[in-house]
């Protein structure tokens, strides 16, 4: 396992977390002291934002390593309980640390963990929002080997559940392709021609201006009428259009 950094993905986020520091630097939650400069209070909360936000790509990615299929709320839990941990251990250790130069009040730990609970789920809910409407989701973790298919570099698209599938298909929705697989399905931004592009290689063909199929993830085929319809492994039906009818039965997808 290596990591292959986007960084325009991360330049993204980063801008948005230091947005998230200077709002929280002006509000000055928990108690911080009023008398210290904003730059230092802005450096103490992008560092807290910044070690949260780490984590939580961790947390993330050991979620679905571990529980592949794992329900979105559960991954929102178990991220945002882990992170704050982490955030309220490291919280903890700034105010002692840093003494009367930056102090997050008194109280009970657990006071303070609940505080940060509540700043993790937003950030976590935030980053899953984010990640579905700009495709920014996932820690940027892949596998070490050069000659990866071309399917393992196209779910790398996906949230990090999807990448261990089976790719069914794609097909278009508007601006989006719907990425079917073996673990559920995926809106992403890209064109269908792109897709099929990318996915040259990989055993699959056209089959509709807005279905590309591979071929493992076609469960049968049937004819009804003078039409031709695939159905897969996920139960979806794909019509093949006249224009690519024969190009299916050159591939033997249907007798």
């Amino acid at each position: 396992m290596r990591i292959a950094i986007d960084w325009k993905k991360r330049a993204r986020e980063t801008l948005i977390l230091t947005g998230i520091a200077l709002f929280l630097a002006f509000l000055r939650p928990f108690g911080t002291d009023t008398d210290t400069p904003l730059y230092i209070i802005f450096g103490f909360w992008l560092l807290l934002i910044l070690a949260g936000a780490l984590v939580g790509e961790l947390s993330v990615w050991a979620f679905y390593r571990l529980w592949p299929e794992g329900p979105t709320w559960a991954m929102i839990a178990i991220v945002s309980m882990v992170t704050a941990v982490a955030v309220t251990l490291l919280l903890l250790g700034l105010d002692a640390g840093l003494g009367d130069t930056v102090s997050v009040g008194g109280g009970p730990v657990h006071i303070l963990y609940l505080y940060v609970l509540v700043i993790s789920v937003a950030m976590t809910l935030l980053g899953y929002t984010l990640s579905r409407a700009f495709n920014m989701a996932g820690p940027d973790f892949v596998h070490e080997t050069d000659d990866r298919s071309a399917v393992d570099v196209f779910l790398e698209r996906l949230p990090v559940k999807y990448r261990t599938a089976d790719l069914y298909a794609v097909s278009s929705e508007d601006h989006y392709c719907r990425v079917v697989t073996s673990l559920g399905s995926e809106l992403i931004l890209m064109r269908l021609s792109d897709a099929e592009r990318e996915l040259a290689s990989v055993d699959g063909l056209r089959v509709h201006r807005s279905w590309w199929v591979s071929r493992k993830g076609i469960a049968e085929s049937r004819r009804e009428g003078g039409k031709i319809v695939l159905t897969l492994k996920s139960g979806d039906e794909v019509p093949v259009s006249r224009s690519y009818q024969d190009a299916v039965k050159d591939a033997g997808l249907v007798h």
